[in-house]
């Protein structure tokens, strides 16, 4: 499973290295969105979505709390949980609690290494 995530959002940020941690199979791979440009090697990826929700793909697309879902279910310590997160899946409440915490999220735009400060 292939996880796009937005580098600029802290929270996001803290939640895919704890994924790293947590991904005992090496089931997941991540890929900062804003740094690198996918429209060659992933063409199909709705950028503008990706940059509102965390995008996945298995084959498919996936937006939003259903990545979050799809994630989850590839951690075995999160196996417990995965039943009330079905149910947070098929209700579409989790759809909403999620874009409610993605629309009050913090952005940050001030990326800097060793060599250079960039200020988009």
């Amino acid at each position: 499973m292939l996880i796009f995530y937005d580098n600029w959002c802290p929270n996001c940020t803290r939640f895919v290295q704890i994924v790293k941690k947590l991904d005992w199979f090496s089931c997941i791979e991540e890929k900062p969105l804003r740094d690198i440009l996918y429209t060659d090697e992933f063409p199909s990826l709705d950028r503008k979505m990706a940059l509102k929700q965390m995008a996945s793909y298995n084959g498919k697309w996936h937006y939003g709390f259903i990545s979050i879902y799809l994630i989850l279910k590839k951690l075995p310590i999160c196996w417990i949980f995965i039943p009330f997160l079905y149910l947070l899946k098929i209700s579409t409440i989790g759809q909403f609690i999620y874009s409610e915490l993605a629309l009050k999220r913090r952005i940050i735009p001030i990326h800097c290494d060793e060599n250079s400060c960039q200020i988009p």
